[in-house]
């Protein structure tokens, strides 16, 4: 029996109209104050603004503008407590109006333009660089997987027996899975060549939970070319994470990401979730 790969319109992240409106004065804020000099073209993003921009001593950087959300709340803490080491490096920022200043990664080549197994080897390893003990008062997964479990109640076309798997995920792993600093957006088009190193991360959004969650990510973009366990054997080889965790966080994170998508990335997460499942 055939299973319908998504359904309905994506939540999305587009930022709001009013947000928009509000940019230019925004923009000219922060070039004032903290004495930019616009250099080059805005580069538009799904979910923020990004100025190249040069400082008073004349260092290239970026003024990334982005409009605060519950979601986002805790990035420029996770890119502070990076300090530049596998992820780009934050200069200054203004939480209020959700203000970074950052250093300038080359934005035309992204981990996209690696072949799959060499792009997955790279992304492992900074993911593994990147991880430590969650600081405080952060998102959790614990919380995220409570959430999750019960829009999965409601979403009813997506197959029973996947939306059951992935509930009992949430409901056994969840409790107290919130010992690590994981970014959940490490996809490919959010790791850029730079200059100290080869290849920066940017844009986290993270929360506390387990090492082996965020992983379908770096999936469900190029399943095209690899397969669902390739990438994931390669991941969890790399970054040393414990095999049925893995397996299971990833299983409920393309469940999740199925849910609120539609056309190729709903298909690539059924499959995903078809290859994983224990139900098979």
């Amino acid at each position: 029996m055939s299973e319908t790969p998504g359904r309905g319109p994506s939540a999305g992240d587009q930022v709001g109209t009013g947000w928009r409106a509000a940019l230019p004065a925004l923009m000219r804020k922060y070039l004032q104050q903290w004495s930019l000099r616009p250099d080059g073209a805005v580069i538009n993003g799904n979910n923020a603004i990004v100025q190249p921009v040069r400082t008073p001593g004349g260092v290239p950087a970026m003024l990334r503008l982005a409009p605060p959300t519950p979601h986002s709340a805790h990035d420029w803490l996770a890119l502070s407590l990076w300090d530049g080491d596998a992820a780009v490096r934050m200069f200054r920022h203004d939480l209020a109006d959700g203000a970074l200043l950052l250093e300038r990664l080359d934005h035309t080549r992204n981990l996209d333009t690696l072949p799959i197994d060499k792009a997955v080897v790279v992304a492992g390893t900074l993911r593994a660089r990147l991880s430590r003990p969650a600081p405080t008062g952060i998102r959790t997964l614990q919380t995220e997987a409570q959430r999750w479990a019960q829009e999965l109640a409601q979403a009813s076309w997506l197959p029973k027996r996947i939306t059951d798997e992935a509930m009992g995920i949430c409901r056994e792993l969840g409790p107290g899975a919130n010992g690590y600093l994981v970014n959940e957006d490490q996809h490919y088009h959010n790791i850029l060549a730079g200059h100290r190193e080869p290849w920066l991360v940017i844009d986290p959004l993270v929360l506390a939970g387990d090492r082996e969650f965020g992983l379908a990510t770096l999936m469900w973009g190029r399943l095209e070319e690899s397969t669902t366990d390739r990438i994931l054997d390669a991941l969890i080889d790399t970054e040393g994470l414990d095999v049925d965790r893995a397996r299971a966080w990833t299983f409920l994170g393309a469940a999740v990401k199925w849910m609120h998508s539609q056309g190729r990335v709903a298909h690539n997460c059924a499959t995903i979730v078809h290859a994983l499942t224990s139900l098979n």
